[in-house]
């Protein structure tokens, strides 16, 4: 028997969600914010979403596609939220006043610290205490190819959860079984799923070193494509300084080559090789194109809300992080602004004192007010 489910947000990633589950079994609502109705449009016109590749593959008709918040959660099992990080507190200020006591919500596009800071913005408009948790990343690498439509390269094999508190992560781990069918795997809390997340690893430094190619206009530019061996050593000392950090706070944390190697089977358990080889010759990450510019989510959200917070959860440790350091100050530069100053910082995320032991009490304990 299917669950009643609700995906947030009609980008690629929820309407892979929305499309893959429906066809799946279950019933689902599609929620888009009310000042981006137009983007559920297509849909209506369409009769619902057309999804082929790695996942389900047809036409799927969703139980409802709407931009009333109160309707969308109403009676849902399983809330599922997949934006960008910059669109959080839009989501939490229009979805939480609507919750129930007790309703799962996963963010399922989680980067650096997400449910801690997510947590907060749902205090700020007053929402209930629900079951909050994350993944550090979407099941799927997917694309729209219309309006209505998108294709997935690539399904991932397992995923890795927890709440907020870490008393709800079994609650989650089940529900998202029920509704995936990748193998869905508890961690330790929300700071181990947030040094999970590959993408500032890898988008911030692919982007930022290939600026001159990205900006050329005669240029069609694929990220995966240009992990040249420079690029790739770079990205090795940021997956480094992310591997010790999670050392310091008492998690056992994988390479990326290890995760890719999981998530998708590609490459082997060692780093290099799978890096600057394994995702520049990805079937899967390969034909992605772009960034066509230096203003894209793999600068302007996995600078602020990636490796700003990485840089923090460093300092909170006492592990030094002076390659990320480096990017974050690149970043700055090119975008005339100061991330950490409007990035994810630990202070929004309610954690007041710079010391590991507060760090994990408050991804762990239920008192987050720490």
């Amino acid at each position: 028997m299917g669950q009643n489910i609700t995906v947030l947000g009609a980008g690629a990633g929820g309407l892979a969600a929305t499309a893959d589950l429906t066809l799946l079994g279950h019933d689902v609502t599609l929620f888009e914010l009310p000042e981006f109705e137009s983007n559920l449009d297509a849909i209506r016109a369409n009769g619902g979403i057309d999804i082929s590749g790695a996942a389900s593959e047809g036409h799927a008709e969703p139980a409802s596609v709407t931009s009333d918040p109160a309707a969308a959660v109403a009676d849902a099992d399983l809330i599922l939220q997949a934006v960008p990080n910059f669109a959080f507190r839009a989501f939490a200020e229009t979805v939480g006043p609507h919750l129930s006591e007790g309703q799962a919500l996963v963010l399922l596009s989680a980067n650096t610290m997400s449910a801690l800071e997510y947590r907060r913005l749902l205090d700020a408009v007053g929402a209930p205490e629900i079951r909050l948790g994350e993944a550090p990343s979407l099941a799927y690498a997917v694309r729209k190819t219309s309006p209505s439509s998108v294709n997935v390269l690539g399904f991932k094999k397992k995923l890795t959860v927890a709440g907020l508190p870490a008393s709800h992560t079994d609650d989650i781990v089940d529900l998202l079984d029920a509704a995936f069918p990748v193998d869905i795997e508890p961690a330790a809390s929300v700071l181990e799923t947030s040094l999970y997340n590959a993408n500032p690893v890898i988008h911030p430094v692919g982007a930022l070193l290939n600026a001159g190619e990205i900006e050329s206009p005669d240029d069609d530019y694929y990220l995966y494509q240009n992990v040249t061996d420079s690029i790739g050593r770079v990205m090795m000392k940021v997956d480094e300084e992310r591997i010790a950090i999670g050392e310091a706070l008492g998690y056992d944390i994988q390479s990326l080559g290890e995760i890719f190697h999981d998530w998708y089977g590609i490459g082997e358990n060692e780093y290099y090789a799978t890096t600057v080889n394994s995702l520049r010759t990805s079937s899967i990450h390969g034909p992605i194109q772009g960034p066509d510019s230096l203003d894209h989510r793999y600068v302007t959200e996995d600078v602020p809300y990636g490796l700003v917070p990485l840089s923090e959860m460093g300092d909170a440790a006492g592990v030094e992080t002076p390659t990320i350091d480096s990017l974050i100050t690149i970043a700055d530069v090119v975008h005339h602004t100061d991330y950490r100053a409007d990035g994810r910082t630990l202070d929004e995320c309610g954690v007041k004192t710079l010391d590991k032991n507060t760090l994990v009490n408050a991804a762990t304990l239920s008192d987050l007010h720490v």
